[in-house]
């Protein structure tokens, strides 16, 4: 949820100045990062250094038991999610990450060209373990629906390929 917090000062003759005090979230972070932003800003195709892993991972809502069976991989300076790209149509999508001490981290922001949903992944990569969460949302005319699901995973024994056609 969004903190936010206005601020109502009464300046010289009754005048009135709003200044709205906002705490991002991804949600923010992902509409406002326009997709040819973070295009510029990945790896060379090829080059990503967590290229070529593949993790069989599981999924579902936050604080609940995992429901989805999937796997996500990184390929070409590319990340993909198998059931995110089957069930919704997201294409693979840059991915940045950050050298940590204990491995990698990362985050995708993913952005569905047939509907108005992102999903924000951050996870990170342990030796042969990934984790994370992502945020998804679906942008209504009336509302938006926001869901923030976990995922976990292992190294697949099953080799990554090629995303840049996919």
């Amino acid at each position: 949820m969004k903190w936010i917090f206005a601020i109502l000062a009464f300046i010289g003759l009754g005048g009135v100045t709003t200044a709205i005090l906002q705490s991002p979230s991804d949600t923010d972070h992902a509409a406002a990062t326009p997709r040819a932003m973070l295009i510029a800003m990945a790896d060379p195709a090829g080059a990503g250094p967590l290229d070529g892993l593949r993790f069989d991972t599981e999924m579902g809502l936050q604080g609940k038991p995992p429901e989805l069976i999937d796997y996500v991989q990184f390929s070409d300076g590319l990340f993909m999610s198998r059931e995110c790209t089957d069930r919704c149509n997201y294409p693979p999508s840059a991915y940045m990450t950050r050298a940590v001490q204990e491995g990698t981290d990362f985050i995708v922001e993913a952005y569905c060209p047939t509907k108005s949903t992102t999903m924000v992944w951050r996870g990170s990569v342990r030796g042969d373990n990934v984790s994370g969460t992502v945020t998804w949302t679906s942008k209504r005319w009336y509302w938006d629906t926001v869901q923030v699901l976990e995922f976990n995973g292992t190294l697949s024994d099953q080799p990554a390929t090629p995303l840049s056609g996919t």
